[in-house]
C-alpha cells in the first residue's frame, strides 16, 4: 500500500473512532501531507524506516526552519499513525521502534498581557463603534443600528476579545460555540473541549451578557447560514484564522510592539485569576486542563507578579529609611 493511501485510511479512522475536533483532524492532515511530500509521494508504506524518519526531522529543522515545538508535534503525529499501522498489521514493526529522537523544547513561560494591554485591545473596537465604555453595550442605538459589514466585523472582533479573556477558552472552542450552547440569562456557556470533554464557563460581568444580547440582535441581519454564535459579515461561521486576523489588525492599530494571539488571552486569563487569588483547581476547571500539572505553569507567572507587588508594597525600605 502506498503511503498516501495509508494516511487517508488513518485520517478516516481518526474521524470515525477518536474524539478529535475538526481543527485537530485538519492539523493531522496537513502534518501528514507534509511527510508524504517529503517522500516524493511515491513511497510504499513498508519502505518507511528509521532513516526516513530521521531525514524528515532534519528536513523540518533545516529546510522548513521549524521550531522544536512544531517538529515535535509532527513527529508525535507520525508516531501515533505508525503505531496504528502496526496494530492493524499493515507493517511488521513501526519505524519508531527503538528510534532515539531527542527533540527538546526550550522551557518558556506563557506570555500574558497586562491590564493596560487588555484595556487597549478592548478600547479600540469600542471606540470605533462610537462607544465610550462597556456600560454602553446594553440596548445601545449605535450597536443595534449596525448594518454595514465593517461595523459588524468590529462588533464581532470586540465580542471575540471579551469572550477569550473572560472565559479563557481556546480559539477553536470560541468559534465552535453554538446558540444552543449558551444560556445568556444565567451567564453560562457550554464548551466542547479537547478530547470531546465538556465543561462550562461563566460570563463574569453583566456588560458581557449585554454585549452578547446586542450581538444576537444584529447578527440576524447578516443572514447566518448556521447556528454558530460568531459569524462573518457574509453570514458564514467565523474561522479561527479570522479571529487571529482580527487580533492582528487591532494590535497593529494600537501599536503593540508584539504579536498578539488568541492563546495569549487564554494565558492572560489564567495569570490574572491566579494573581487575584483564585484557587488553582478552579482555574484548571475553567481552562479545561485534564491535569493540574498543565495549569501549574501559570503559577510561575503569577509568582513574578507577586515579586513585583512585594517590591512595590513591602515596608522594609520605608522602615529602614526612618
Amino acid at each position: 500500500m502506498q503511503l498516501h493511501a495509508a494516511i487517508h485510511k488513518y485520517i478516516l479512522y481518526c474521524h470515525n473512532n477518536k474524539s478529535l475536533s475538526q481543527h485537530t483532524l485538519k492539523a493531522y492532515q496537513i502534518d501528514l501531507n507534509q511527510f508524504v511530500s517529503f517522500t516524493s509521494n511515491k513511497m510504499d508504506l513498508v519502505d518507511c524506516d528509521k532513516d526516513i524518519i530521521r531525514g524528515f526531522v532534519k528536513h523540518l529543522y533545516q529546510d522548513k526552519e521549524l521550531k522544536e515545538s512544531s517538529v515535535k508535534r509532527r513527529i508525535a503525529c507520525l508516531k501515533c499513525m505508525f503505531g496504528w499501522f502496526e496494530e492493524e498489521e499493515w507493517i511488521v514493526r513501526s519505524p519508531f521502534y527503538r528510534l532515539s529522537l531527542k527533540i527538546k523544547i526550550p522551557a518558556s513561560l506563557p506570555k500574558a498581557l497586562n491590564r493596560s494591554e487588555i484595556r487597549s485591545l478592548i478600547a479600540y473596537p469600542t471606540a470605533q463603534l462610537g462607544l465610550s465604555s462597556k456600560r454602553e453595550y446594553h440596548n445601545n442605538a449605535r450597536i443595534l443600528n449596525i448594518h454595514s459589514r465593517h461595523q459588524f466585523s468590529l462588533l464581532t472582533s470586540l465580542l471575540c476579545i471579551e469572550l477569550l479573556f473572560a472565559t479563557g477558552i481556546r480559539v477553536g472552542e470560541l468559534t465552535s460555540i453554538t446558540l444552543t450552547n449558551m444560556d445568556v440569562i444565567e451567564g453560562v456557556i457550554r464548551i466542547n473541549g479537547k478530547g470531546n470533554r465538556e465543561r462550562q464557563v461563566y460570563l463574569p460581568d453583566l456588560s458581557l451578557t449585554h454585549l452578547i444580547e446586542s450581538y444576537l440582535i444584529v447578527r440576524r441581519r447578516f443572514q447566518p447560514n448556521d447556528n454558530y454564535l460568531l459569524i462573518t459579515s457574509k453570514g458564514k461561521p467565523l474561522s479561527t484564522q479570522m479571529v487571529r486576523l482580527y487580533l492582528k489588525h487591532i494590535s497593529e492599530k494600537v501599536k503593540f510592539n508584539k504579536r498578539i494571539t488568541p492563546h495569549m488571552l487564554r494565558h492572560s486569563t489564567a495569570t490574572h485569576l491566579l494573581s487575584a487569588g483564585l484557587d488553582i483547581r478552579y482555574v484548571q476547571r475553567l481552562l479545561g486542563h485534564q491535569s493540574i500539572t498543565t495549569t501549574q505553569i501559570y503559577t510561575h507567572v503569577s509568582d513574578s507578579h507577586l515579586r513585583t507587588l512585594i517590591r512595590e508594597t513591602h515596608p522594609l525600605g520605608e522602615i529602614m529609611d526612618n
